[in-house]
């Protein structure tokens, strides 16, 4: 060593813990810790694992998805035909129904998933073709009404 470069300093000395005259410095409400108490006499058990550890250089088993019954698509056109048939009209309604028919007949013999999207699709067809037959049933008498009602309001009966 040089002559000026300072001999090094040693390590603090650690600090003791805490004494109990220090309690009075514990935050408001908090109790002093205590000592444990000493444990009775326990019989200890032996350690009982679950499950072995895996060998040493064994790989685990990979991760496979569950194995399913493949779904049904034209279950799930007459459902979408049964929703558009909102939008498009009749012609889709009937469509869902068709497609509903064969594809339920389809997944009795198959076993295959769907069986919810094409009964959806029939019940929205059969529903909506009801409804807009209704509409149009409506619809006629009312513009027989209308024309019958001219056809009187002179007081004269006229034919048609």
């Amino acid at each position: 060593m040089s002559a000026q470069t300072p001999p090094p300093v040693p390590p603090a000395p650690p600090v003791p813990p805490a004494a109990a005259s220090d309690a009075a410095t514990l935050p408001y409400g908090s109790a002093p810790l205590a000592a444990p108490a000493a444990p009775g006499p326990v019989a200890s058990a032996p350690a009982v694992t679950a499950y072995a550890p895996p060998a040493y250089g064994t790989a685990p088993a990979p991760w496979t998805p569950p194995v399913t019954a493949p779904h049904n698509v034209l279950a799930w056109v007459a459902f979408g035909l049964g929703l558009g048939a909102l939008v498009v009209g009749p012609i889709s309604s009937i469509a869902a129904i068709v497609c509903g028919h064969i594809a339920r007949a389809q997944i009795r013999r198959t076993g295959e998933q769907g069986a919810g999207a094409a009964l959806t699709g029939l019940i929205f067809g059969y529903v909506l073709t009801i409804g807009m037959g209704l509409a149009i049933v409506l619809y006629v008498l009312l513009i027989v009404t209308i024309f019958a009602g001219t056809a009187y309001s002179s007081g004269v009966p006229t034919s048609l």
